[in-house]
């Protein structure tokens, strides 16, 4: 059964900004799982 940590962070600003911050977290294996307002629920695998 894969196992996830979870992290969850708030991102202020317009749509370049927020890309910008999703894409770097991608490239450290976080996927986005939700978004409410300005908080933004991402899930990776644990190894």
């Amino acid at each position: 059964m894969t196992k996830y940590e979870y992290k969850c962070i708030s991102i202020w600003g317009g749509g370049a900004k927020t890309s910008r911050i999703l894409n770097e977290y991608g490239k450290e294996g976080w996927e986005l799982v939700s978004t409410w307002s300005v908080w933004h629920y991402l899930k990776r695998p644990i190894e």
